[in-house]
C-alpha cells in the first residue's frame, strides 16, 4: 500500500514543523499512490499484449520503469513547502537543470531518504494483487486501495503534486495553445573572436569617492511595493535613522527574476538572455567581463562576497573579489537561526554575519562588501521564526547601521540596498520586476528619483553618489527574463507599458499598452545572439 511513501511524507511534513503542510503531503501521497497503480495498470496492460517469448523482457523493462518513476516521486516530498510557493512546470526544465537540482540543490545526502523510500516502495506494488498476503487480508486491503484510489482522483483538481499540476500544464498547452504568436527562440551562434570585455554601460568607479567603505546589500525576493510598504513607512526603525541622509528610486527594475543572473546584471551592467540555472555554461564567460568589483579593487579597496549560506556555488564574478566568506567562515553561529531543508538551503539568519560586517571595514583602510542576504529565500525562515521577512531585514539593516555608528565607520561608509528580483512564480506580472534601491551615507543628498532604470546602471548610479557626477540617462524600455522554472520574456516601458511572451507556448501572457509581440520577440532573439558572439560558449 505504498507505506515507505507515506512514511516520507509523514516526516517530510514533521521535520518542516509546520502542521500546515501536513494535509499538502497527505493529498500528494495519494497521487503517488494513483500515479504508479495507473502506470502499473499501464504496464501490465503492454505486457499482456506482448507475445509469450517476449514477455520475461517486457516484465523486466516494466519494473526499470517503476523504480525509475519510484525514485522520482521519492524526490519531491523535502522540497514541496518550496513548491507550494513557487509551483512550476517539471517538464519545462532540461537535463542542466535536473543535474543542477540533483547535485547543487538536494545534495547526496537529501537523495538517501528519497533511495531507500523507492526501494521499500515499489516491490509491495509490483503484487497489488496480495499475493503472499493471508486470504483474510486481500480483500480489506484491496477495499481501503481502492478507497486511497478514489480519494486521489477526487482531489486532483487542487493538486499540490508537482507531476499532476505538470502534466495539466502540459495538457492545457496541447488543448488551448494551437497556434503561436510568436516563433520559439533559437539558440545563439557560438562567439566569435576574442572576448569583449567591456560592459555596456562601461566601467563606473573613477576619480576618488567620497566613501571608503561601501555596502552592497541585497535582498531577497523583494518588490519595491513591499518595501515601500513596510521599510520606507513610519513604523520602520531603519529608515527613520537614515531618512534624512538617502535617496530612494522609486522607478528601478531587475532584468532577471533568478538571483544568481540578477547579481551578474549588477555587478557587470550585462543582462544574461537565459534562465538562470538552465545551462549556466551558456553565459558563465561574462563574469569575465569589466565590474563592479574589479573597479573597486583596481581603486585599493579590499572587496568581500559574504553570504550565510553553507553552500552557494553560484557566486557572480567569482575571481574577482579579495575574499569570499561563507557560513563557515563567520565566528559563531550558536544562537542564530538555521534552516537545513535542502544543499542549497542550509544557511543561518544573516543577523549572525552582522559581526563579521561591522569588524571587517576596522581590518582595511577601503572595502567594498556585497552581502547576499538568505532571509525568506525559503519559506522555512517564517516557519522557524514567525518574523516576516520585511520586518527581519528592517530590524537587520537597523542593527547594521547601529554597529558601524558604535565603531566609527559611518561616518565614511555607503550604504546600497537593493533587491535581487520579485516573486519568481509569477514572471507575467510587471510589479515584479520593480524593485527597490535605497542608497544612504553620510553626504549624501536625500530625495526620490523617479527615472527609469534598472540593474544595469547600477555601476553608474553608485559612482555618481560616490564621485558626484551625473546619474546615468534614464531608459526609455528594457528587457526582462523570467526565472530558471518558466521561459517567460517580454519588455517594460517607462511608461508602465509591458508584454509578456511564455516561449514554451509561443502566447503572449500579459500586456498593456501598445506593444507588439513580435517586435519584442525579434529585440530579445536579438539580445540573445548578440550575448552570444560575445560571451557565448
Amino acid at each position: 500500500m505504498n507505506v515507505p511513501y507515506f512514511l516520507l511524507h509523514v516526516f517530510s511534513a514533521l521535520d518542516s514543523r509546520d502542521p500546515r503542510l501536513l494535509a499538502p503531503h497527505l493529498v500528494a501521497w495519494l497521487h503517488d499512490l494513483l500515479f504508479l497503480s495507473l502506470l502499473l495498470f499501464a504496464l501490465r496492460g503492454a505486457i499482456f499484449f506482448l507475445p509469450y517469448r517476449q514477455r520475461n523482457a517486457g516484465e523486466g523493462l516494466a519494473v526499470a520503469v517503476l523504480l525509475t518513476a519510484g525514485l522520482l516521486l521519492s524526490l519531491y516530498p523535502q522540497m514541496l513547502r518550496e513548491y507550494l510557493s513557487f509551483p512550476v512546470n517539471l517538464f519545462s526544465g532540461g537535463a542542466s537543470s535536473a543535474s543542477v537540482l540533483l547535485t547543487e540543490y538536494l545534495g547526496f545526502s537529501h537523495l538517501l531518504p528519497a533511495v531507500f523510500a523507492f526501494m521499500a516502495g515499489v516491490g509491495p506494488l509490483l503484487m497489488p494483487s496480495g499475493k503472499g498476503l493471508p486470504v483474510i487480508l486481500r480483500r480489506p486491503l484491496f477495499a481501503l486501495w481502492c478507497i486511497l484510489l478514489s480519494a486521489g482522483l477526487v482531489t486532483l483538481p487542487r493538486s499540490p503534486h508537482p507531476l499532476v499540476n505538470s502534466f495539466r500544464d502540459e495538457f492545457g498547452t496541447i488543448l488551448f495553445h494551437s497556434h503561436r504568436d510568436v516563433p520559439q527562440l533559437l539558440p545563439a551562434s557560438t562567439r566569435r573572436g576574442v572576448f569583449h570585455q567591456s560592459g555596456s554601460n562601461g566601467l563606473a568607479i573613477s576619480g576618488h569617492p567620497k566613501a571608503c567603505h561601501i555596502y552592497l546589500i541585497v535582498l531577497e525576493g523583494v518588490t519595491a511595493d513591499q518595501f515601500e510598504t513596510h521599510v520606507l513607512g513610519q513604523g520602520s526603525t531603519f529608515f527613520q535613522r537614515v531618512r534624512h541622509q538617502a535617496i530612494y528610486f522609486d522607478k528601478y527594475y531587475t532584468t532577471n527574476l533568478d538571483s544568481y543572473t540578477s547579481l551578474i546584471a549588477m555587478l557587470t551592467s550585462e543582462q544574461v538572455p537565459y534562465r538562470s540555472y538552465t545551462d549556466t555554461g551558456l553565459y558563465d564567460a561574462v563574469n569575465g567581463a569589466g565590474n563592479l568589483v574589479r573597479s573597486f579593487r583596481k581603486l585599493g579597496y579590499h572587496t568581500l562576497f559574504l553570504s550565510t549560506y553553507e553552500y552557494q556555488p553560484f557566486i557572480p564574478v567569482r575571481n574577482d573579489w579579495s575574499r569570499i566568506m561563507h557560513r563557515a567562515d563567520l565566528p559563531t553561529i550558536n544562537g542564530y537561526v538555521s534552516v537545513e531543508s535542502s544543499r542549497m538551503e542550509s544557511a543561518t539568519e544573516d543577523r549572525a554575519a552582522l559581526s563579521t560586517l561591522i569588524a571587517f571595514p576596522l581590518h582595511y583602510p577601503k572595502t567594498f562588501v556585497l552581502h547576499e542576504l538568505v532571509y525568506g529565500h525559503s519559506t522555512a525562515w517564517r516557519a522557524k521564526t514567525g518574523i516576516t521577512q520585511l520586518a527581519y531585514y528592517d530590524a537587520f539593516l537597523n542593527e547594521l547601521i547601529e554597529g558601524l555608528v558604535a565603531s566609527g565607520v559611518w561616518s565614511n561608509s555607503l550604504l546600497v540596498v537593493v533587491s535581487d528580483h520579485g516573486d519568481r512564480s509569477k514572471a507575467a506580472n510587471a510589479g515584479n520586476y520593480r524593485v527597490p534601491l535605497l542608497v544612504a551615507g553620510a553626504g549624501v543628498v536625500p530625495g526620490l528619483d523617479h527615472q527609469f532604470r534598472s540593474h544595469l546602471e547600477l555601476q553608474r548610479i553608485i559612482n555618481a553618489v560616490l564621485t558626484g557626477g551625473a546619474m546615468p540617462t534614464a531608459m526609455s524600455e528594457m528587457v526582462t527574463v523570467g526565472s530558471t522554472e518558466r521561459w517567460v520574456y517580454g519588455m517594460i516601458n517607462g511608461d508602465g507599458g509591458h508584454l509578456f511572451i511564455d516561449d514554451h507556448t509561443g502566447k503572449v501572457i500579459a500586456s498593456q499598452g501598445n506593444m507588439d509581440s513580435k517586435s519584442v520577440h525579434r529585440k530579445f532573439q536579438g539580445m540573445i545572439d548578440d550575448f552570444g558572439r560575445r560571451f557565448g560558449p
